[in-house]
């Protein structure tokens, strides 16, 4: 059974850049600890849509608590306004902490 996290994240307009910029240098790491990965960054919308996939239930458990991951939350944590956090569909929270209690 796959699992599916979907981050749904606004980084503050004046940070936005910078936001970007620390999304670039994570991906290729990001990539190689799900099966699959999207990042959604459309110009004209305030919002960055990231899904990542692992093709079995443990996995995400213990990716989540790699250093990538751990920069990831700091970075929406410091340069964003707002994120939803689902896990299969299902809202988890509006914390990127929450992450991390997985």
């Amino acid at each position: 059974m796959k699992k599916i996290l979907e981050l749904i994240i606004e980084p503050n307009s004046r940070k936005r850049k910078e936001f970007s910029q620390t999304l670039s240098n994570l991906a290729k790491t990001l990539q190689s600890s799900c099966s699959s990965m999207k990042i959604i960054e459309a110009e004209d919308s305030s919002t960055v849509n990231m899904v990542l996939e692992w093709d079995s239930v443990d996995q995400p458990y213990r990716k989540l608590r790699m250093e990538s991951f751990e920069i990831l939350s700091g970075a929406i944590a410091a340069l964003c306004d707002k994120v939803v956090v689902r896990l299969n569909g299902k809202l988890i929270d509006h914390d990127i902490s929450k992450l991390k209690t997985l």
